[in-house]
């Protein structure tokens, strides 16, 4: 991925400031000052996002790929929201959104109390192998 969010602490001066963002272009990365918040910009966005999608399957009973499918052809992603919960891995999209305060699914809950914990353990919302 090319972005680096940078996250300050407050007083941190210009030089600390410059260094960084010299750093992460110097790896040909693109950094981008973001406020020091749990999730910083693209978890904070993205784990309500993916969630919604296991609510949304909780509430239709819609199967993951259509779901899925739905994101990628509709919305032009890359990657189905419920597809990247299980590459992220469903115990780590856990814990990012409780760091977030976001409220995680049943689903993802009972997946995870069944060692189904998406791609590192062969199954999550598909199967792996």
């Amino acid at each position: 991925m090319k972005l680096v969010e940078l996250a300050f602490p407050h007083g941190v001066n210009g030089n600390t400031r410059e260094r960084a963002f010299a750093l992460c272009e110097a790896l040909g990365k693109t950094p981008v000052e973001v406020p020091d918040l749990p999730g910083f910009v693209v978890n904070r966005l993205l784990f309500p996002y993916l969630f919604s999608a296991v609510f949304f399957q909780e509430e239709t009973g819609l199967d993951s790929k259509s779901i899925d499918q739905c994101m990628q052809l509709g919305a032009g992603h890359p990657m189905g929201p419920l597809a990247l919960l299980d590459f992220v891995g469903l115990d780590v999209s856990k814990a990012i959104g409780e760091a977030i305060g976001t409220e995680i699914p049943k689903t993802v809950d009972r997946l995870i109390s069944e060692g189904k914990l998406g791609k590192k353990s062969g199954r999550g919302f598909y199967s792996y192998g």
